[in-house]
């Protein structure tokens, strides 16, 4: 067995509940134990005093284009560790890389490259899988995709992507008003695909269809979609009023008025709400004007990025750690309940029973924070790749 290292003395926030003191144990990439109070004796094993810090599961992003200068919207495997590396710095120990609507030949030739970049060793967050978000979307409301690279739904297209990444597509954003859009999902849920419904111009009713076709997942809620009208529910009525349906927010204060994200929260309930970051490559860069992708360029303004020249907004530069510490001021939830919007809904919507959870067996993924709810350090599999506990 690995030398084993003792995690004590900190607020473990372990199986929806807090643990305080609590203690957990690692040895090689797994938890070998979690408990209260002080951890039993392991001659040899490491032990490290969180001194009353935080200890919560790391952060699972399901929709992340990038940050830190890296870019999971392209081909550059040194982009892609760019982005690991800069949000395991903020708390994230597993993502999806997320990719945009582009050209059939840049769109296949992304999924194969971030496919290498899984299989090769990591620098920062797991990836744990691709979220196609598109190119299957409405022109109406696509946001600040590219017109050029959106489609209708292309069964053939989607098999190739599937063939291409090799099982690791694990989410997919269609807008449920297109043309075949209802077979594409089943066929996207046939491979083991959580479906998604979003940047979408639908009726209520196209929303229902969708859900009855497998969708499982909103994508960014009330961004990329029309208002809700008391007349007219539209998307926004069918993720509020299907408890089928995940609602991705994302919770930086821009994109969703603070009070909208907890009215969210308190009409889903805390187990059908997962924070996203939807982050790019300028998350926690400086102000100013950055490539997208394919030659978009985007304006970074106090933090807000948007399409250059317009306020349409164009992602997000925000990290797990503000969203976390957001979800707690804005919606007045608990940390074990912003953990669970953090790390535990999201592996669930995976089917990852390992990651996002502090558990035995579980992979040794862990964030601790400090009483202001910043990250301190961060652990990917039993390594540090952030540490500032030292």
């Amino acid at each position: 067995m690995p030398a084993a290292m003792h995690l004590f003395g900190a607020r473990v926030v372990a199986g929806g509940r807090l643990l305080g003191p609590g203690y957990v144990t690692v040895a090689g990439d797994r938890i070998l134990d979690v408990g209260e109070g002080g951890p039993p004796e392991l001659d040899g094993a490491e032990l490290v005093d969180l001194a009353g810090r935080w200890l919560l599961p790391g952060y699972v992003d399901l929709h992340v284009h990038g940050g830190g200068g890296g870019s999971f919207i392209g081909a550059d495997r040194n982009g892609h560790l760019a982005a690991t590396r800069f949000h395991a710095e903020h708390g994230t120990t597993s993502l999806l890389a997320t990719t945009v609507a582009s050209s059939r030949q840049h769109l296949a030739e992304t999924v194969a490259s971030l496919r290498e970049t899984m299989r090769g060793p990591s620098q920062g967050a797991r990836i744990v899988g691709l979220n196609l978000e598109g190119p299957y979307i409405s022109q109406e409301c696509r946001g600040a995709q590219d017109p050029a690279g959106i489609r209708d739904p292309d069964p053939a297209e989607l098999a190739e992507l599937l063939d291409a990444a090799d099982g690791a597509i694990r989410v997919m954003t269609v807008a449920p008003e297109l043309p075949g859009a209802v077979a594409l999902i089943a066929q996207a849920c046939e491979a083991g695909v959580v479906a998604s419904i979003g940047h979408a111009a639908a009726t209520y009713e196209d929303a229902l269809s969708a859900v009855a076709g497998g969708a499982t997942l909103v994508t960014h809620m009330f961004n990329g979609m029309h208002p809700l009208h008391h007349r007219v529910p539209g998307m926004v009525g069918a993720g509020l009023n299907s408890p089928e349906l995940t609602c991705e927010v994302v919770a930086d204060g821009m994109h969703v008025h603070p009070a909208v994200v907890s009215l969210l929260i308190s009409a889903k309930g805390i187990d059908r709400v997962v924070l996203v970051t939807d982050a790019i490559n300028a998350a926690g860069l400086a102000d100013g004007d950055y490539v997208l992708h394919e030659g978009e360029t985007i304006t970074v303004h106090g933090g807000r990025a948007t399409v250059k020249g317009t306020e349409t907004l164009a992602g997000s530069t925000l990290s797990m750690e503000v969203a976390l510490k957001n979800a707690v001021a804005f919606a007045g939830v608990s940390v074990v309940e912003a953990s669970q919007l953090a790390s535990s809904n999201a592996a669930r919507m995976l089917g990852r029973s390992d990651i996002g959870t502090i558990a035995t067996g579980a992979l040794a993924d862990l964030v601790v924070l400090d009483g202001d709810l910043d990250v301190r350090a961060t652990m990917v599999g039993g390594v540090w790749v952030q540490d500032t506990l030292h």
